[in-house]
C-alpha cells in the first residue's frame, strides 16, 4: 500500500480478515508505506458535516472520509502510518481535538464512540503488518527487473486536476498518481494501457453530457449492474462519450486500450458515439475547462452487432459490425484497442 493512499483502519481489518478467512494470508505478504496517511473517524464525520453545509451544491461524496483526510495531508496537519509506533495518542488527540472545533462551528451532532473504538481496533490489528519506506523498496524491485502492477482508483474525469472539478475525488486518479502515489519516476512507466467501457457511466453528482434518462440509460443500467461499488447508489448511464476518451488518453499517455463490458450493448440494434460537443453554437471535439446545460453532444450512430459477445472464444468469431464499431474507436482515438 503506498504512499498516497489514504487508509481507513477499521475498513482495512475488516477486508483483511475477509481475505484471511477465505485463505488467503497477508500478513508475511502486504507491506505498507509509512507515509501513508490516515483516515480518522473524525475524517467521516467532517464529509458528512461538510456534504450537509452545501446544500443542494453537495458533490455527492462516498462519505468514507476521504476528502478530509487528503485536506489535512495537503495543510500538513495528518496523521501517517510511520506515526502509529511514536507518540500515537498525542498526535491523534491533538487532530481530533482540531476536528471537533471544525464541527463544533458546523453545528454538527455526532456520536464517535462505536466508531472510535473500531478504528483503535484496526490500529491494533495493522500493527502486525510491515510498515516500511515504500519508495525505496518498490525501486530496489524495479532496478532487480521486476515488473510492477500497479492498482490506482477511480478514473480521468475524477482526477482533482483535470476531471470535472468540484465534482472529483481529492487525489490524482490518473498514470501520474504512480509516481507520486509510490515513488516511481515517470520514465519508469512502460505501456499505458488505458481501460474503458463501451458506454458511460458515473455515480453522484457532476457533468455528464451523454446521459441518458430513458428506457435505454435503464436497460444499460441493469444490463451492466451499475451499482456503486461504495455506496451501492445506482450509477448513472450514457452513450461512449469519445471527447472525454481522447481527453484522457492525452493525459495519461495511453498506449493501447482495453475496452470493458461490450457484452452489455448485445442486444441494441443502434449504438451512439459522441464524437463532438456543440458549446453554445459551436462545435469542438477538445475537452472544455467548464462542462454545463450548454454543451450538447453531437452523436454518430453505428449498427449493433445484436450478438452474444460473451461466447466469444477468439477475435475471429467477432461480428462484423464488433469489428466495424472497433475500427471507428480506433480512427477516432488513434489509439490501438486490444
Amino acid at each position: 500500500i503506498g504512499n498516497g493512499v489514504v487508509l481507513d483502519p477499521a475498513l482495512f481489518k475488516a477486508e483483511a480478515e475477509a481475505l484471511e478467512a477465505s485463505g488467503h494470508s497477508l500478513k508475511d505478504k502486504l507491506h505498507i508505506s509509512k507515509k501513508a496517511h490516515l483516515i480518522l473517524p473524525t475524517h467521516r464525520l467532517l464529509d458528512a458535516a461538510y456534504e450537509v453545509a452545501k446544500g443542494d451544491a453537495k458533490v455527492g461524496t462516498t462519505g468514507k472520509g476521504i476528502g478530509p483526510a487528503y485536506t489535512d495531508k495537503v495543510s500538513r496537519n495528518g496523521l501517517r502510518v510511520g506515526d502509529i509506533p511514536y507518540q500515537f495518542e498525542y498526535k491523534y488527540t491533538r487532530i481530533k481535538t482540531y476536528h471537533e472545533q471544525l464541527l463544533k462551528s458546523l453545528n454538527y451532532r455526532y456520536d464517535l464512540t462505536e466508531a472510535e473504538k473500531a478504528w483503535f481496533e484496526g490500529i491494533e490489528y495493522l500493527k502486525q503488518f510491515t510498515f516500511t519506506d515504500s519508495e525505496h523498496e518498490i525501486n530496489t524491485l524495479v532496478n532487480s527487473g521486476k515488473s510492477i502492477l500497479c492498482e490506482g482508483a477511480q478514473g480521468t474525469m475524477l482526477d482533482i486536476d483535470f476531471g470535472s472539478y468540484p465534482f472529483v475525488t481529492s487525489s490524482s486518479t490518473v498514470c501520474a498518481g504512480a509516481c507520486t502515489g509510490l515513488g516511481i519516476a515517470p520514465n519508469r512507466i512502460g505501456e499505458v494501457y488505458g481501460i474503458f467501457k463501451a458506454y458511460c457511466t458515473r455515480v453522484g453528482a457532476g457533468p455528464f453530457p451523454t446521459e441518458l434518462f430513458d428506457e435505454t440509460g435503464d436497460k444499460i443500467c441493469t444490463l451492466g449492474c451499475e451499482f456503486g461499488s461504495v455506496t451501492g447508489r445506482k450509477r448513472r448511464c450514457g452513450w461512449i462519450d469519445l471527447v472525454a476518451l481522447k481527453y484522457s488518453i492525452m493525459i495519461n499517455g495511453v498506449t493501447k486500450l482495453i475496452m470493458t463490458k461490450s457484452d452489455v450493448l448485445d442486444g441494441f440494434e443502434t449504438i451512439k458515439a459522441c464524437v463532438a460537443y456543440n458549446v453554445d453554437g459551436n462545435e469542438t471535439d477538445c475537452f472544455p475547462y467548464d462542462i454545463n446545460e450548454h454543451v450538447e453532444p453531437v452523436y454518430v450512430e453505428l449498427p449493433g452487432w445484436q450478438t452474444d459477445m460473451t461466447k466469444m472464444q477468439s477475435e475471429n468469431e467477432f461480428p462484423e459490425e464488433f469489428n466495424a464499431y472497433l475500427s471507428f474507436l480506433e480512427e477516432q482515438l488513434d489509439v490501438p484497442v486490444k
